[in-house]
């Protein structure tokens, strides 16, 4: 035997007769309001224009009693031979909004008649209930506990009391099945739309009630069985529903924000479904890979055009690009892999105690061949004073380059006794050393003063700070996608005939 509402059992052990009912009619009928709203020429929920208006009744609703003309009537139901309007209002009167909208500003709800046959005027108690065992589905048919939707389809009358000057919702059927329009302070719902929303809503309810048994099962197992022999009870995990990440992000009609917790789940999960979605969504995986790459280059760029507008120092800007090695690689025109950071390269290994270091080790990727970096400061000048029409290379640009020149040669001696408790397989052939430091001069006499002699180096690359930069952002540029253009029109003067 199912069980009874809190609110059915109250109602069974009324002893007043409430709630009660008064009933006018108006047999003159009352001018209706003119829309634009055209009927159907057939079916569904709409008036047929030959049927004559012939009175309005309207239904009052009281849960105590109170005299005939008491002002505590409250209107929940008027009805003429083509319409039906109902009231929904909070119907018992010890709650704080007792006759209050249920709705917000939405103060009726309108149902326009089949064509079939005209509304019948209610007269008592049994004839308004037959009026209302009419209403579409999803409607409540019950006076006694409140007129207009189930509770559990109320979501569909408050998001349309979010529509600033809206108080009427009109159901129909017809022309307008699939109606969702405003007009004036009218929302016209088609009947076939109601029934969606109804459907999904119910499928939303049923989805969840499922989930929420599953749920508690799940705690009572863990808390009980897992808990008291895990032996024989093993963990379980929680059974996600079919497609529940593609149903949710489907509700709305943008993208869902995701918190920064949900946001490393989703990356988590992508993480551990790589090689289903490698056979599954090749494609997919690909042009996410691709968007990562691009948001994390530019994302990137951005840092690194701080860091040149800063003061950082230089261990801050090893630091940097030790973490973001790939930015080394264009200091070079072959691929190269990061050996080690701040080497030593002069003790019993790279790894060992006391001597000189580098900045960073790097090898070439097929041969193994080694270079080294020595990582300056951006700020750092380039030249120094003028001398004789052009200008001497300053004093950290010729230190810089005298030091890893010095540690080349310690390189070269010793590449047996530093490499070899080293796993990657690597050689001195010829070292490359590069020296990463200071701006490209803006003035072209220092410019030419610069270019003469970092290419008069003999197997030392200067690099500025600004040029890496430069190639940063044009392989970022080169990676985003472009909007292809419009084609001109061809004119008429354009063809050969």
């Amino acid at each position: 035997m199912p069980s009874m509402r809190p609110s059915q059992f109250a109602m069974q052990q009324r002893s007043d007769g409430g709630p009660f009912l008064r009933f006018e009619f108006d047999d003159h009928g009352e001018d209706l309001e003119e829309d634009d709203f055209a009927p159907p020429e057939i079916g569904g929920f709409e008036m047929e224009g030959d049927i004559e208006i012939y009175g309005v009744s309207r239904v009052y609703y009281s849960d105590v009693a109170v005299s005939e003309n008491s002002p505590d009537w409250h209107l929940i139901l008027k009805v003429t031979p083509d319409d039906l309007t109902i009231y929904p209002i909070f119907p018992r009167s010890g709650h704080s909004k007792y006759a209050d909208s249920k709705y917000d500003t939405i103060k009726s709800i309108r149902i326009t008649r089949q064509v079939c046959q005209p509304y019948a005027h209610p007269t008592d108690e049994g004839s308004v209930e037959e009026v209302l065992a009419d209403l579409p589905t999803g409607l409540a048919k019950d006076w006694r506990y409140g007129l207009g939707f189930h509770y559990e389809y109320r979501f569909i009358a408050l998001a349309v009391a979010e529509l600033d000057g809206v108080e009427e919702i009109v159901l129909h059927g017809g022309r307008g099945y699939d109606d969702t329009r405003v007009q004036g302070s009218t929302y016209y719902l088609g009947i076939g739309q109601l029934e969606l929303l109804r459907r999904g809503l119910d499928r939303l309810s049923q989805r969840h009630q499922r989930e929420t048994a599953a749920d508690k099962k799940l705690i009572c197992y863990t808390g009980l069985l897992h808990r008291a022999a895990p032996g024989v009870y093993p963990p379980k995990a929680r059974k996600l529903p079919p497609d529940v990440l593609s149903n949710l992000i489907s509700l709305g009609s943008v993208n869902p924000q995701l918190s920064l917790k949900d946001q490393q789940q989703a990356v988590r999960l992508t993480q551990q479904n790589v090689p289903n979605l490698a056979k599954s969504e090749p494609r997919t995986l690909f042009n996410l890979k691709e968007q990562i790459e691009l948001v994390t280059l530019g994302e990137l760029i951005e840092v690194y055009r701080k860091m040149m507008n800063s003061n950082v120092g230089e261990s801050r800007w090893q630091a940097f690009l030790s973490d973001n090695p790939f930015i080394l690689d264009m200091a070079f025109g072959y691929p190269v892999k990061k050996i080690a950071d701040q080497p030593y390269v002069r003790g019993k290994n790279f790894s060992g105690r006391g001597g000189q270091y580098s900045d960073f080790l790097m090898a070439a990727r097929a041969t193994g061949n080694l270079a080294l970096i020595e990582i300056k400061h951006p700020q750092h000048d380039l030249l120094g004073r003028q001398y004789r029409q052009t200008y001497t290379p300053s004093h950290e640009l010729s230190g810089s380059v005298g030091q890893i020149i010095s540690q080349r040669g310690n390189v070269q001696r010793e590449i047996f006794g530093l490499a070899r408790d080293f796993k990657d397989r690597v050689h001195a052939h010829a070292v490359a050393a590069i020296v990463i430091i200071g701006r490209t001069p803006e003035e072209e006499d220092k410019q030419e003063a610069f270019e003469q002699y970092r290419n008069s180096l003999k197997d030392v690359l200067v690099v500025t700070f600004d040029e890496l930069q430069v190639r940063l952002e044009s392989i970022h540029q080169a990676l985003t996608p472009r909007i292809p253009a419009k084609p001109e029109p061809i004119r008429d003067e354009d063809l050969p005939f």
